[in-house]
């Protein structure tokens, strides 16, 4: 298998191209029946693709507007590498940050759900689960880092001497915006409500606990809170300049700060340019300085080295794995072309060191065979094992 990637980050990009390049639940099914139909078996699944199928997705995306330049394209080695550094957070904007973990195995999880990820590339991401972990479990990348809600929190308590006073509003429900809730929560900020799509009951903890509002409640919402977190999975921007100005006439033009942590962004760009709200999007709260930087970027790269040297392993696996898997089909579909009086009379003789030489000399002129050039380098222990296992099961 020739694993190809191609993707875009904050490293290559500003937000603003990267919420264009979003593959969700409703487009991925279509984009991987779209490649699939073109490509047929050349392309296993579209989470692993190479530059010639990238004009396909772009086109589907419609990011027309994003330069070439913004992605990267990688492959082999160096895709699964770039792989287990997203997932285990030495790829993120907040180097060491776990958060990301997780959404890398729902991703995955939503594939295979989806039927839409192959054997091969759902064996490497289990590996990039596996060596993630190692990485981090063998080293101090997570020393004390800051999470993406943790930045949030910090940023907040730069700008409010008192954030425990208060109104804080919370947009969106999944994982992440509880991580901010909790977060807020043990710092003693409680005056904390939520807005979601559905209405969700969230437990902080034994004593403490949530209940989201419907999004119809968002502009009322909006009038009496002084923090805004926004951290939910929308294509357009769930609050809008008008909204804003609106609540700030209600609130008589009380300041509001809004941190944005979605991609796509849930809040209008242009609110920067009303008086009295401060908006910050997730490229600006990455800006803030991070604790222990400098130690965590040493352990980054111990990581790194564990993550090379796995990756390099894991690769050599499937590999392996590969091969095996197609000389026992080549010679499982051989062993079925023999008669029933063939196959019965090894059964009951269980001695296949014939077969084996038959194997080892004959001279197949068929091109799903390749003259079982494989096979024949295998030792004759080994090929009689596979043909045992054959008869056992037939």
């Amino acid at each position: 298998m020739e694993l190809q990637l191609f993707g875009i980050n904050y490293k290559t990009s500003n937000v603003a191209e990267r919420e264009q390049f979003i593959i969700n639940e409703s487009n991925q099914i279509i984009l991987d029946n779209h490649l699939k139909s073109l490509f047929k078996r050349d392309l296993e699944s579209f989470y692993g693709i190479s530059k010639e199928v990238f004009r396909e997705v772009t086109n589907t995306l419609k990011l027309d507007d994003i330069s070439e330049d913004s992605f990267y394209f990688l492959e082999n080695h160096d895709a699964l590498v770039h792989m287990i550094k997203v997932a285990s957070g030495i790829d993120s904007q907040v180097l060491g940050e776990q958060e990301i973990f997780g959404q890398f195995k729902a991703a995955l999880k939503r594939a295979r759900n989806h039927k839409i990820i192959g054997n091969k590339l759902s064996f490497l991401s289990d590996k990039v689960i596996e060596i993630s972990k190692q990485a981090r479990t063998e080293t101090e990348i997570g020393l004390n880092s800051l999470s993406i809600s943790g930045l949030a929190l910090r940023l907040i308590k730069n700008i409010f001497e008192e954030p425990k006073n208060q109104n804080v509003l919370i947009l969106g429900a999944g994982s992440l915006a509880q991580n901010v809730m909790e977060n807020m929560y043990k710092k003693g900020i409680c005056n904390i409500k939520a807005v979601n799509r559905t209405p969700k009951k969230i437990k902080l903890n034994n004593n403490f606990e949530i209940l989201s509002s419907s999004l119809d409640s968002l502009h009322d919402e909006l009038e009496t809170a002084d923090i805004v977190v926004a951290s939910s999975m929308t294509e357009i921007p769930l609050i809008g300049k008008g909204a804003i100005e609106n609540a700030l006439k209600k609130r008589k033009y009380r300041p509001i700060l809004l941190i944005d942590l979605g991609v796509p962004r849930n809040i209008e760009d242009e609110i920067k340019n009303i008086e009295q709200a401060y908006l910050f999007s997730i490229d600006d709260i990455e800006k803030i300085t991070q604790d222990n930087y400098g130690k965590r970027s040493i352990e980054a790269e111990k990581a790194m080295n564990i993550i090379a040297l796995e990756a390099k392993l894991a690769l050599n696996s499937l590999s392996l794995k590969t091969s095996k898997d197609r000389m026992n089909l080549q010679l499982e579909e051989f062993l079925r072309s023999l008669s029933d009086k063939e196959i019965e009379q090894f059964r009951l003789l269980k001695n296949y060191s014939s077969l084996v030489q038959s194997i080892k000399t004959m001279d197949l002129r068929d091109d799903k065979f390749n003259n079982f050039a494989d096979i024949k380098n295998l030792d004759d222990h080994i090929i009689e094992s596979m043909i045992k296992r054959f008869f056992d099961n037939a």
